[in-house]
């Protein structure tokens, strides 16, 4: 059987999402939302040949991850970093582009990329609210310092 690596560029709204088979590239563009993500994945639910990966984006990737610790594929979350300096200088940056970089990316490197390890959903809950916490700490530091000078 084929691999199949879907490429995923999350945003607060919607996914863009990137498959690549050897027979064929599709581009598609989905809610981000459970329902939608639950729909789109049915089609690959517990196929070991399917590798999927995306960027950390904080808060924004939480509900594609409580899909994805209910089905069994190959999950890679990647540090948006490593992506970068591995792609090195492009034109065009786009939410389509990126998820199709990510795809791409994740063929190529999927062997040496630690896969993701499913959390509970209540260590989920407390790292995103410890995120947002630091977040708004910082926040609160700068106009502190901006209202000093």
């Amino acid at each position: 059987m084929e691999k199949v690596f879907i490429g995923i560029d999350i945003s607060k709204l919607t996914l863009d999402v990137f498959v690549n088979s050897c027979s064929k590239t599709q581009h598609y563009q989905i809610e981000n939302c459970s329902k939608a993500i639950k729909k789109f994945f049915k089609s690959f639910s517990n196929d070991a040949n399917t590798v999927v990966g995306m960027e950390n984006t904080g808060r924004y990737n939480f509900e594609l991850y409580e899909v994805l610790s209910n089905l069994n594929l190959l999950v890679f979350v990647i540090n948006p970093l490593h992506l970068k300096k591995s792609i090195g200088l492009l034109r065009g940056k786009n939410d389509k582009l990126d998820s199709q970089r990510i795809g791409i990316f994740l063929e190529k490197n999927y062997m040496d990329l630690q896969p993701w390890i499913a959390k509970s959903s209540e260590i989920q809950k407390i790292s995103l609210l410890n995120s947002e916490r630091r977040h708004r700490v910082r926040f609160i530091e700068a106009d502190e310092r901006f209202k000093l000078s």
